[in-house]
């Protein structure tokens, strides 16, 4: 019930996330920003977006719960910067003067870093392909924060401009990134079930080995016995 629970949430980022690209006629590489979705008439599609990209991996998390406390970690931080993402704006125009848009770019930043890790680390118990396959797309999405970051530093390895750039790199992070969730939306159900006593990763325990008299003669209290004199 869980995993069909975060599969719609997922379906439904997937949905409005291309709704919102089709309204503001730019798909795939925004003009200036993802966050410039959320100004104007259509933002509330966007932080409606922003919530369930964060809920949707929390419940196939819950679905389907992996060992260790680092994925669903990840994934709380990533969770609460896209729920500052869908509650803050950020400035018109891209340029985060405000302390209002420093705020909603800190959040991003926490979703875009911490969302995609905690979904690595959730795949891989699932089978050696899906996490293979996860590992590879955490690395793109790792790689494309990396060149937001010298586009925004001016560097443009693009040569299409510091804005094209910046734009391009922030398009290809969020595309990687929507794979990555859609991946953990089709293989949860690969992940290994959780036991419902202790820890999903503890031994079974041992089988209880029946205690093995002290020597063929018997224990101290029967040899006391059989050594007793009788009455005559």
């Amino acid at each position: 019930m869980g995993s069909r629970v975060g599969r719609a949430c997922v379906a439904a980022c997937w949905l409005l996330w291309i709704g919102v690209q089709a309204g503001a006629g730019d798909p795939l590489i925004p003009d200036i920003s993802y966050s410039q979705y959320g100004l104007g008439p259509r933002g509330w599609m966007f932080s409606l977006w922003a919530v369930l990209l964060g809920i949707g991996p929390l419940l196939l998390w819950r679905a389907r719960p992996v060992p260790g406390r680092a994925p669903i970690l990840c994934l709380a931080v990533g969770t609460v910067g896209t729920l500052v993402m869908a509650v803050v704006r950020t400035d018109a125009g891209g340029l985060q003067q405000s302390l209002q848009a420093q705020v909603h770019a800190a959040g991003a930043i926490a979703a875009m870093v911490a969302l995609p890790t905690g979904i690595v680390l959730a795949l891989r118990f699932a089978p050696t392909r899906v996490a293979r396959t996860a590992a590879g797309l955490g690395l793109a999405s790792l790689a494309g924060l990396l060149l937001i970051g010298a586009a925004a530093a001016g560097v443009d390895i693009l040569g299409i401009g510091q804005q094209d750039a910046w734009a391009f790199w922030q398009g290809f992070t969020v595309l990687v990134d929507m794979l990555l969730l859609g991946l953990y939306a089709v293989a949860v159900g690969s992940l290994p079930v959780r036991p419902a006593a202790g820890r999903p990763d503890a031994p079974p325990p041992a089988p209880r080995v029946p205690a093995v008299p002290d020597g063929p003669a018997g224990s101290a209290p029967e040899r006391a016995t059989s050594q007793r004199p009788h009455a005559g």
